[in-house]
């Protein structure tokens, strides 16, 4: 499926508690940059929500290898717990073109980038 940077697209689906959730979540944990929540479409049963996420750069220049392998987890269990369900955490790594593919198909149910200060150059 393809995601866009553009924070002007609107989420397609509205998920009211869900969105507060992450918007909570993302707004708490200063080292993500952006947050996509994807429902997944098809499939059986009732399949994990997607949240994937690119995480900022750090002043020092180290790699966000190592900040997703320390915090990932915890921040996976966190958003299982917040959001009372399955979750896939995923990571991204920047810089990314535009618009750019992931596997799977789905439905973005949130987008939030309000943190990215490469939206600020344009």
């Amino acid at each position: 499926m393809k995601i866009s940077l553009d924070p002007s697209l609107d989420a397609r689906r509205q998920d009211v508690p869900s969105s507060t959730v992450l918007s909570s979540w993302y707004d708490a944990n200063a080292a993500i940059q952006r947050l996509w929540a994807i429902q997944p479409t098809g499939g059986e049963g009732s399949p994990a929500m997607r949240v994937v996420v690119m995480i900022a750069p750090s002043p020092d220049g180290d790699d966000a290898n190592l900040t997703w392998m320390a915090r990932g987890p915890g921040w996976e269990q966190e958003l299982r717990q917040q959001l009372a369900g399955a979750v896939q955490l995923e990571w991204i790594d920047g810089p990314l073109p535009d618009e750019f593919e992931i596997d799977g198909e789905g439905v973005v149910l949130s987008l939030l980038c309000w943190r990215d200060a490469t939206l600020l150059q344009d």
